[in-house]
């Protein structure tokens, strides 16, 4: 597996001074715009159009790969999400921003697919699972990471807008001058609503749910950090730890599940997180970033386990159809929490984004145990857990062993 590693390592360098730039964004522009003085709903909108061009890359960028090629295609998006990064220091309008955010999220949605789709043209399918691990654990590193560059200049200035856009820029060095040959066209996304939901209904209600929570913590997670009196330092380390506790907790949680039925073991920590998440509404702002990372270890896996039980429900070639659906659920609940969990900070002040949260996981816990009580368990697992991200394009489930 080591020699597969260093045969894709310019690709997974490109990764990890990518995604520590896309972090550091994805916390800022809400810190900035609490700043600007807009309200907690307006921020909500922000968020929840990024992941709606996120969605919306999903399906458009392969065409464009098809047309332009991998390495192109990279560098296009690469200036495309540049340019919506530093363009928000041109105006402090509302639709602008909006605008903006749409565009940057297409833009790394289509930047996972490129380098997704390579990585998965350049490893072989006995090292598969190990490389996906090595992926996912760099994914989620960098994104932690670039939530501690908050740290580096104040909010008020640009600093930290030109540093994410500096190095989403290098990243696109590594990736476009890699002597790895450029990989075949990837198929364009396609799913079956009605399959995902034949396969687990308590797999599509789980991606949404993690989905709702998920789209919340990286949109609002930074204003309410701010809004109960935090600095910056303390929210960046909030954020980061927050993202480590599901790195750390996903594999445990995915080999645990591999020996019993794993809707079991997702209403659990389904339910852990509300109790986490009532538990926040109680204490101090000192102990929020020490919460946060057992939030984190909660929720975090949830999708890649909702993954890992569809594919035991289906045949393994139609695994990427239905992770595809189960992607389309996710990010589709990422669109809607934000909408939601701003209405409820701006009616009921900052702790109900942890209580909304919680709301959402006793609803979901509570249709997963009926799940549980009303459809018995007959299938062995066709393979074991493999670890996921969500916040992974479409690409990364061609690289799962299971769509083999």
């Amino acid at each position: 597996m080591l020699q597969s590693i260093r045969q894709v390592s310019t690709l997974l360098f490109g990764v990890a001074i990518l995604l520590s730039g896309h972090g550091l964004q994805l916390a800022f522009v809400p810190l900035r715009a609490e700043v600007m003085g807009w309200s907690s709903s307006w921020v909500g909108a922000l968020g929840s159009i990024y992941f709606c061009g996120f969605l919306a890359g999903c399906f458009a960028i392969p065409a464009v790969m098809a047309r332009a090629g991998h390495s192109r295609t990279f560098a296009a998006l690469t200036a495309l999400m540049t340019s919506s990064i530093l363009g928000l220091v041109l105006f402090s309008n509302f639709a602008y921003w909006l605008l903006l955010r749409f565009v940057c999220g297409v833009a790394i949605s289509g930047l996972y697919l490129v380098i997704e789709s390579w990585l998965n043209e350049q490893i072989e399918n006995e090292v598969r699972g190990g490389v996906l691990a090595t992926y996912t654990a760099i994914v989620l590193g960098a994104l932690a990471l670039g939530q501690l560059l908050l740290n580096m200049a104040p909010l008020e200035e640009d600093t930290l807008i030109v540093m994410s856009a500096m190095l989403i820029c290098i990243a696109a060095i590594p990736v476009c001058v890699t002597s790895t040959a450029q990989p075949s066209q990837i198929p364009a996304a396609s799913f079956s609503p009605l399959l995902v939901i034949k396969t687990s209904r308590a797999a599509a209600i789980a991606s949404g749910t993690a989905g709702v929570v998920l789209g919340s913590f990286y949109s609002l997670g930074p204003v309410y950090g701010l809004s109960i009196g935090m600095d910056v330092s303390g929210i960046s380390v909030m954020m980061a730890l927050g993202i480590a506790g599901g790195a750390l907790s996903q594999l445990p949680l995915g080999r645990f599940s591999d020996k019993r039925d794993r809707r079991i073991v997702v209403l659990f920590i389904m339910l852990g997180g509300m109790l986490i998440s009532l538990l926040a509404c109680f204490i101090s702002a000192d102990n929020i970033p020490y919460i946060m990372l057992l939030f984190g270890a909660c929720v975090m896996p949830v999708y890649a386990l909702a993954l890992a039980h569809a594919s035991d429900n289906v045949a393994n070639q139609s695994f990427l159809e239905v992770g595809t659906g189960l992607l389309v659920i996710h990010a589709l609940g990422s669109i809607i929490g934000p909408l939601l969990t701003a209405q409820f900070m701006q009616l009921f002040g900052p702790q109900s984004f942890f209580s909304f949260n919680a709301l959402v996981l006793l609803l979901g816990s509570v249709f997963i145990a009926f799940q549980i009580r009303s459809h018995r368990s007959k299938r062995e697992h066709y393979s074991d857990f493999e670890p996921a991200t969500t916040a992974a394009a479409q690409g990364v489930l061609q690289m799962d062993p299971r769509t083999q």
